[in-house]
């Protein structure tokens, strides 16, 4: 545990840090504890697009038009709703 006056020392470095090289500030924020899930659920969300895909795919070719349909359809509105959610929260 930090004390106060260590804490206040850090906050000015860092301070310090992000007014002389904003992207080099920019490029350490990324590395925080916190947001490192973002990319663990972005690979989580492609992976269940391909795998909804690749079912619609298999029951297409088993003869299972119905599913087929609805996994298709899925997957489309997955894969909108993931380009939105990016689109909307980019960072400039």
């Amino acid at each position: 545990m930090l004390s106060r006056h260590e804490r206040d020392r850090l906050a000015e470095i860092e301070s310090a840090l992000a007014s002389d090289d904003p992207r080099l500030a920019e490029k350490f924020d990324r590395f925080d504890g916190g947001r490192g899930w973002p990319g663990v659920r972005r690979l989580l969300v492609l992976l269940m697009l391909v795998v909804t895909a690749l079912l619609a795919l298999l029951c297409l070719v088993s003869g299972l038009v119905l599913s087929s349909i609805m996994l298709g359809l899925l997957t489309v509105a997955g894969t909108a709703g993931v380009c939105w959610h990016f689109r909307r929260n980019r960072h400039p």
